[in-house]
């Protein structure tokens, strides 16, 4: 199979030129340098590229996936070959969720009490 430019990659992933390149700058893709000095991809890159989107959409930074990223690489032949490192990134990830989620919950509930307040206020002619 012959190596992929920047723009198949792209059109084969959904991810842009410019995702991409960001990506390689990041250290979490490689690739090689043809002779006319434009960009080469292996065809696996797809895969990769796929698994790295699938990161950021369930809300890691580049940062969160660099330690994991040689992990992405090989497509597991079963379930049960799943890396324990990305089943730990996920467990810490929902951990931050879960503090998020809470404080957006207190937030929420001081901002529903506040109003409240000044619907009772306004109700009561002011104060």
């Amino acid at each position: 199979m012959s190596m992929l430019s920047i723009g198949e990659l792209s059109k084969q992933t959904g991810a842009s030129v410019r995702s991409l390149r960001h990506y390689e700058q990041a250290g979490l893709l490689a690739s090689s340098r043809g002779a006319n000095g434009y960009r080469r991809f292996d065809p696996s890159a797809v895969g990769f590229v796929e698994r790295i989107r699938i990161l950021l959409r369930n809300g890691f930074t580049l940062e969160e996936i660099r330690p994991v990223v040689s992990m992405l690489g090989a497509q597991p032949p079963d379930l049960r070959s799943i890396c324990p490192e990305v089943m730990a990134l996920y467990r810490v990830k929902l951990g931050e969720l879960d503090g998020r989620i809470a404080s957006l919950q207190q937030i929420r509930a001081s901002a529903a009490a506040r109003l409240a307040f000044l619907e009772a206020q306004q109700r009561d002619g002011g104060p």
